[in-house]
């Protein structure tokens, strides 16, 4: 069920959700008690789970006067499409964006380490930083602070993410604690061809590759060739939304071990450990 409403002590609400045989989508709220706020967890892949949260705010709001609705969205749709990139397409996330801000008496939305700040200023959501979700698992925490392990910037754009999480576990003490890599493209088709790992050795050292979305892994898999070569002893993978398109077999050979989130869900595999995550909306949560 892609959206889930839960009380303030956690406890699950029932929702039932049906589509017609027009294809229009249906929602039904169960029988409970106005506990005046509501979180709801939205997991949304699809059209229809978009518009199944909306519906469902709309139900609490019919049913409930002055409710109000706490949502968390872990993976925000379109945040990859976060402009127009050529003449005749759409601004997918500003279209987005509109149609979730059309939900009322949302006191606080929640979206997990988003991949443009500009999903976040138009949906005036609140960002939960990477760091924040590495804390909440204390094995991968400990390879972080490990003084073996470096993490590994995959690309330009993950500069900035990359150095606050070295900032948020004060591993600043430690001398180089980032490696940087650039990818390199061929000028005539534009393709990624391989990338480049700006440091001489890595001898036995945990390598930590961090960013915010794997989809079929591709650029992972050119880093993790670059780390292995370069004598990394292990490599390990974090991402916070793990789509995985081509699965983890592609993975074989050169990173150790995954770290994801539940923002996915995912079949048990011993390559892979999922954090489980929620915001702390209520102070009894924290």
């Amino acid at each position: 069920m892609p959206v889930k409403i839960f009380d303030k002590n956690g406890n699950a609400l029932e929702v039932n959700f049906v589509q017609f045989s027009g294809g229009e989508r249906h929602v039904q709220l169960g029988v409970f008690e106005n506990c005046t706020q509501y979180f709801l967890r939205a997991d949304l892949r699809t059209s229809n789970d978009v518009f199944d949260l909306l519906l469902t705010a709309d139900a609490l709001n019919q049913k409930f006067e002055k409710c109000e609705l706490f949502i968390e969205v872990p993976y925000l749709p379109y945040a990859r499409q976060d402009r127009v990139c050529a003449s005749g397409q759409a601004f997918s996330l500003k279209v987005l964006a509109d149609i979730l801000r059309q939900m009322q008496n949302v006191q606080k939305m929640i979206v997990w380490d988003c991949h443009s700040l500009v999903g976040v200023d138009l949906t005036g959501a609140e960002n939960v930083p990477a760091q924040d979700i590495l804390k909440a698992n204390a094995e991968l925490s400990a390879k972080i602070m490990d003084l073996n392990s470096v993490v590994i910037c995959p690309d330009k754009g993950a500069v900035n993410r990359t150095q606050e999480i070295i900032n948020a576990f004060e591993k600043d003490f430690q001398p180089e604690p980032i490696v940087y890599c650039e990818k390199v493209r061929d000028p005539a088709t534009g393709q990624i061809t391989h990338t480049d790992v700006k440091v001489d050795s890595l001898e036995g050292r945990t390598a930590i590759i961090t960013d915010d979305i794997c989809d079929g892994g591709y650029t992972f898999i050119k880093v993790a060739e670059q780390l292995k070569a370069k004598g990394a002893g292990e490599v390990i993978l974090f991402v916070t939304h793990g789509i995985f398109s081509k699965g983890l077999d592609v993975f074989d050979g050169l990173i150790d071990h995954v770290f994801t989130t539940d923002s996915f869900e995912h079949a048990p595999d011993t390559r892979l450990t999922v954090i489980p995550y929620q915001f702390p909306f209520f102070q009894d949560q924290a």
